[in-house]
């Protein structure tokens, strides 16, 4: 029998001797026959459970694993659907195949396995399914199998598509090396899915924030001072808040300087906020902050010269009970949200019509995701608004009567407005493979600057509007900014919030 099936014809299909094959996409193996009156037929060979991996000289058509997405990840249409894609590669009409669930196969005489998408974008990609000759060890098909490799992400997230982008450029600069990025990552990881591969990742860069953290500074250790008295501090309690700078009558010298008394806050935002992560405290405060928004609210004003608020030299005749720079109006103060820190088993002050004097006012909120750098640095946030921005810089000190001084937005009194910090992180991470060890990832550095939040609307600088875009952005709840909305009332509008928490008291 004369044919085109030939080995010249069909290089990768294994067309030795006179052994069964199917070249061509035929339901089975078969070959031509020595009988003048047959010129082909079926063999019957065996079928064999490939669950692993497909077979290269059979072009992998007698894989019947269970991967079911592409190369790039797209995820495999069912081979009896016929959406997005219709199509005749069906069980029934290539019975011998596998053609099960969405599993990849080749049926019809393709270089490998492959199948069709559920994106309407791509109607069919090949699968990395691997080839049986190295499937007991995925590294043999790994171009970095061998050498140690790292990959710095700059500016960038520890994430899966970070890690992608850097090794592309990797594997690009490596002629010998001809598949994706992805596939390599399988390879070194011994998976075979790009949702393996992402979960995998995902697993490193929790394991990294957790050691992130870990290591991070407390304030306790970075301001020299015992837990009780930064505590206290956030309640508007210690020497920091009551004191006020003074001429001593028996030596004439200038005590209570709020720049010397607080050195140390200057030299923590120098020399670690700017590039180390700070620890959120646990204190009662900040106690499962449900809102995921903090802020602090100030009556007094203890340092001149620095065109903040009304403290001015001399500071015996000018800075006695001195207001700060005002923002917002109190409309009420709820003591039951915060005993602990009014000290008061419970009540309320209401304060009508602007009554309360000038406050002022300066939060920051973050994100849903625990894994958002603005979520993981939240403690940095803390330590610039209250220590650093407003009590070193400022001066401002001392809580609301009945309120602590910083807290969870649910804790505060309720105002009018705040003021809002947000932090721009620049993060860069290192990614590892170590022969023998695997893939690992650790930080490696990282740059914070406090900006004047940039609000929906192109409000800024308001702590409220801020929140709106993180929700904009699908970085947190509409829920929680409807609650938040009960705290942070809006201008004009404590006559309303007054009313309702009366309402809501029985009176």
């Amino acid at each position: 029998h004369s044919h085109s099936r030939t080995p010249e014809n069909y290089p990768n299909s294994g067309l030795e001797e006179n052994y069964c094959r199917n070249p061509d996409g035929e339901p089975k193996a078969w070959c031509y026959t020595t009988d003048p009156d047959k010129r082909w037929e079926f063999c019957d060979i065996p079928t064999c459970e490939n669950e692993s991996c497909g077979t290269v000289a059979l072009q992998q058509s007698d894989y019947r694993g269970d991967i079911s997405e592409t190369q790039d990840g797209l995820e495999c249409q069912a081979w009896d659907a016929q959406e997005p894609h219709s199509h005749s590669r069906t069980p029934e009409n290539y019975p011998y195949s596998g053609l099960e669930e969405n599993y990849c196969r080749n049926p019809d005489g393709e270089p490998r396995a492959w199948c069709y998408t559920t994106s309407p974008n791509k109607r069919w990609d090949f699968c990395d399914v691997p080839d049986c000759t190295t499937a007991d060890d995925p590294l043999n098909q790994a171009c970095f199998a061998d050498n140690n490799f790292a990959i710095t992400v700059e500016d960038g997230l520890c994430d899966y598509q970070d890690l992608i982008e850097g090794l592309q450029v990797k594997i690009d600069n490596k002629a010998s090396c001809q598949h994706s990025a992805l596939q390599e990552l399988k390879y070194l990881m011994g998976v075979t899915t790009k949702s393996a591969v992402k979960n995998r990742i995902a697993v490193l860069c929790e394991e990294a924030f957790a050691i992130q953290a870990e290591n991070a500074i407390s304030l306790t250790n970075g301001l020299n001072q015992k837990s009780y008295f930064m505590e206290e501090y956030f309640d508007g309690g210690t020497k920091w808040n009551d004191e006020r700078e003074t001429i001593d009558e028996d030596t004439g010298v200038t005590v209570n300087v709020l720049k010397e008394d607080a050195a140390k806050v200057d030299a923590l935002y120098e020399n670690r906020a700017q590039s180390k992560m700070l620890e959120m405290p646990e204190y009662k405060n900040f106690d499962d902050c449900g809102l995921d928004a903090v802020y602090c609210c100030w009556i007094q004003d203890r340092q001149a010269n620095d065109n903040n608020g009304g403290c001015d030299t001399p500071y015996d005749d000018n800075c006695v009970d001195e207001d700060p720079g005002d923002n917002t109006d109190v409309c009420y103060v709820d003591m039951d949200r915060s005993d602990a820190s009014s000290h008061v088993a419970g009540g309320f002050s209401i304060f009508k019509n602007g009554k309360e004097g000038d406050v002022h006012c300066h939060g920051f909120a973050w994100d849903i995701d625990d894994s958002a750098s603005a979520t993981r640095f939240r403690g940095n946030n803390l330590f610039y608004v209250s220590l650093y921005d407003h009590m070193y810089t400022r001066g401002y000190v001392r809580s609301v009567p009945g309120a602590p001084m910083c807290g969870c937005a649910e804790q505060m009194p309720v105002v009018t407005r705040a003021d809002c910090t947000e932090m721009d992180i620049t993060e860069s991470w290192k990614f590892r493979y170590t022969v023998g060890v695997g893939i690992t990832v650790e930080e490696n550095g990282q740059d914070i600057a406090y900006n004047a939040c940039q609000g929906a609307n192109n409000n800024n600088n308001d702590l409220r509007a801020y929140y709106q875009r993180l929700v904009d952005e699908g970085r947190n709840k509409q829920a929680k900014l409807d609650s938040l909305d009960e705290i942070l009332v809006g201008p004009g509008n404590c006559g309303d919030a007054i009313a309702s928490f009366l309402a809501d008291e029985g009176f």
